[in-house]
């Protein structure tokens, strides 16, 4: 049986702060360095290696 996995997901959003804000409170998400590119994208640790 095939097994689904993945690295990271990807959200576009209006307020990037105010969505790290939210996701840090409401599940306690931890930031992370952003070490892929030089965007001004922010990284959030979902645990076992996955990001959002």
């Amino acid at each position: 049986m095939p097994t689904f996995t993945f690295n990271h997901l990807a959200l576009s959003v209006k307020d990037v702060a105010e969505s790290v804000d939210f996701y840090q409170r409401v599940f306690q998400l931890e930031e992370i360095p952003n070490t892929a590119s030089t965007s001004k994208t922010r990284w959030l640790s979902l645990g076992e290696g996955k990001q959002l």
